[in-house]
């Protein structure tokens, strides 16, 4: 299995990132203020949690000063986009770019398994943020637990999976 130190800092920056655009991506995808702060906190948690992975290098995912690097890293990519560009379909298409940036990385360091762990806890944390709040729902009733924009975004995760045979 893969481990973190045997990836040089160019190579871990998208596996370490691509996570947490992947929480700003889904959250992205429609909601209230409430929603966003429900679906946040669930990510980072989700997030968090890796450090219970059986595989080493989604573990160190976990670990707090990677947490905090990468939050830094996608905030400051963040805030250097124009104002017209801070929008659901750029941030749903850098989590894209990022997750299949990790993916070839992977590929070509580790081994099939690297990925396979890789993009099950990606596409577990997509689909974990997506249900932490009820979209369009009016003081917890009605609305949809995974709405429509969160569910075409976490297809396009699983098109890359599949295509990548994983």
């Amino acid at each position: 299995m893969l481990t973190r130190d045997r990836l040089t800092e160019h190579q871990w920056i998208p596996i370490r990132n691509t996570p947490h655009h992947v929480v700003i991506a889904v959250s992205a995808a429609g909601g209230s203020p409430l929603d966003d702060l429900l679906e946040h906190r669930a990510g980072l948690q989700g997030i968090v949690d890796a450090m219970h992975s059986t595989h080493p290098l989604v573990r160190e995912i976990a670990a707090s000063h990677h947490i905090m690097h990468a939050q830094d890293h996608v905030r400051t990519w963040y805030y250097t986009l124009p104002d017209p560009d801070r929008t659901p379909t750029t941030l749903q298409s850098k989590a894209i770019e990022s997750f299949q940036h990790a993916l070839s990385v992977l590929a070509e360091h580790g081994v099939r398994d690297d990925q396979l762990h890789y993009s099950e806890f990606v596409l577990s944390l997509a689909t974990r943020v997506a249900r932490a709040a009820r979209e369009g729902d009016l003081m917890g009733l009605g609305g949809q637990l995974v709405s429509t924009n969160e569910r075409a975004f976490i297809q396009q995760i699983e098109v890359i999976v599949r295509t990548r045979g994983l």
